[in-house]
C-alpha cells in the first residue's frame, strides 16, 4: 500500500528534526553517530523549509487582501450605483413637482423631456428632445425650462425625439414686453449676439436689466422669460432704437417642460 506524499513529507521533516537536535546536543568530544556536515545540511534545509512556509502564509495573506479589496470595489461601486440612482429619481421628482405647477399657472397640459442634444450651426440654432411623437409632442408646441425660461418652440417632430427652434435662431419670434411696464416689441434671434427686441420707438421707456416677458398675444402662453436687455442703442437718424437681449435660456440645458397647444 502506498503511502500519501503529506504523511512521507512529514516523515522526512521529523527525521530530519531529529538529526538536527542531535548534532546540535550531541556534546563536544563525544562521538556523534552522526557527521557534523549532515547536521549541517539538515539544518540549511529546515531553515529553507521555514522560509517557504512563511513565504507561502504571506502570499496566502496577500491573496486574502487582494480578495477583500475587490470585494470592497465590488460594494463600494454597487453603493455608488444606488447612490446615482436614488439622485436621479430625487431631481425627477422634483423637476414632475415644478412641471406640474406649470401646468396649474398655464391651464396647458404637459410633457417632461431632456435635452440630449444643442446644435449651434451655420444653417440654424436647434435642440434635440428625447420624447417625440409617441409622447404626445406636436409641432409649435412651445419648450420652457423648470424656471418658465423659454427655450424654443417645435419644429420637427418623430417618434422618438423631436427637434426645437431655438431662441438664438433668426427664425424664432414672440411678442414680449418689459416687466412692469407697457413697453413692448417683437424679440427676434440673433445667433451670437442672443435676440434683439424690435419696434421700440424712441420715446419708450427701457433700459439695460429689463426683463422681458411674453404677453400672450400670440402662440406663446403669458408670463414666459424671454430674457433681460442687455445693451440700448439711441441713433437719432433711426425711428426705432436698437435693444439687444440677453436670453434666459442658454445651451446648458437639461430637463424642460413641453406646453402642449390648447
Amino acid at each position: 500500500m502506498k503511502k500519501s506524499p503529506l504523511k512521507l513529507l512529514f516523515g522526512l521533516l521529523l527525521v530530519a528534526l531529529l538529526v538536527f537536535l542531535l548534532g546540535r546536543y550531541t556534546p563536544v568530544g563525544r562521538l556523534s553517530i552522526i557527521p557534523r556536515f549532515a547536521v549541517n545540511s539538515l539544518a540549511l534545509l529546515l531553515a529553507k523549509f521555514e522560509a517557504f512556509n512563511k513565504f507561502a502564509d504571506e502570499l496566502r495573506r496577500f491573496r486574502s487582501l487582494a480578495d477583500e479589496n475587490s470585494n470592497l470595489k465590488e460594494e463600494n461601486l454597487d453603493l455608488l450605483s444606488r447612490l446615482a440612482k436614488l439622485d436621479v429619481l430625487e431631481q425627477e421628482n422634483d423637476f414632475l413637482r415644478t412641471a406640474l405647477d406649470i401646468e396649474r399657472e398655464t391651464g396647458r397640459d404637459v410633457i417632461y423631456a431632456h435635452v440630449f442634444n444643442v446644435n449651434l450651426g451655420p444653417d440654424g440654432y436647434n435642440v434635440l428632445l428625447n420624447k417625440g411623437a409617441r409622447d404626445g409632442v406636436k409641432k409649435d408646441d412651445v419648450v420652457i425650462t423648470g424656471q418658465k425660461a423659454l427655450v424654443g418652440v417645435v419644429e420637427e417632430v418623430s417618434n422618438n425625439f423631436s427637434r426645437v427652434l431655438f431662441v438664438f435662431d433668426p427664425e424664432f419670434k414672440i411678442t414680449a414686453r418689459v416687466l412692469g411696464s407697457v413697453t413692448a416689441g417683437i424679440a427676434t434671434g440673433a445667433y451670437r449676439d442672443g435676440m434683439y427686441l424690435d419696434l421700440i420707438a424712441k420715446e419708450d421707456e427701457i433700459k439695460e436689466g429689463d426683463v422681458l416677458i411674453s404677453t400672450g398675444d400670440d402662440m406663446f402662453p403669458s408670463a414666459l422669460i424671454v430674457g433681460s436687455v442687455a445693451h440700448v442703442e439711441v441713433n437719432e437718424a433711426q425711428m426705432f432704437k436698437k435693444v439687444r437681449i440677453d436670453p434666459a435660456a442658454d445651451a446648458r440645458l437639461g430637463s424642460v417642460v413641453v406646453l402642449k397647444k390648447n
